[in-house]
């Protein structure tokens, strides 16, 4: 089984958090959501993660400037099938310009954090949202490991390791 990565950024600008509105392929709405997606092959996590929040927000970031502030790893039926590197940037400007070769994005905005963890707390998926909601509330940098199971997703966290 191929193990997916992906890449995702909470960028901020005077207090503010860039959230998009994304349709998914495989969920009946759009979803607001952080900039993110797949790393491809031969990027890193963090230039991935530039990337995605460009093509979907216009939003502009370096590399050195970005936070490493939780990983995820989702595992189902005993094997990992996922990880997720998320970032948190400060950005310049605030101007957005949607530009995403997927066209999934609708829209992008910004929120005041706790409606931005609020709207993410929509979110079907629990790796995407949950990490996302734990950080806007406390800042804390975890590592995260997500299980589906029969009765849905349980999950565990610990300290992020440098």
């Amino acid at each position: 089984m191929t193990v997916r990565r992906f890449g995702g950024v909470i960028a901020t600008y005077d207090g503010q958090v860039a959230l998009v509105r994304e349709q998914y392929e495989t969920w009946d709405a759009p979803y607001w959501s952080l900039p993110s997606g797949t790393v491809e092959i031969g990027e890193t996590p963090e230039a991935g993660s530039v990337r995605e929040l460009a093509e979907e927000t216009g939003l502009k970031a370096l590399e050195g400037d970005m936070r490493l502030v939780w990983k995820a790893t989702a595992v189902v039926g005993g094997e990992v099938v996922s990880h997720a590197w998320n970032y948190a940037v400060t950005v310049a400007d605030d101007a957005f310009a949607v530009d995403d070769p997927d066209g999934a994005i609708l829209e992008a905005g910004w929120f005041p954090p706790a409606e931005a963890a609020t709207l993410l707390a929509n979110l079907p998926y629990p790796p995407l949202a949950v990490p996302a909601i734990a950080y806007l509330q406390t800042g804390e940098p975890l590592a995260w490991t997500f299980t589906q199971t029969d009765d849905g997703w349980t999950w565990t966290t610990e300290p992020l390791s440098a």
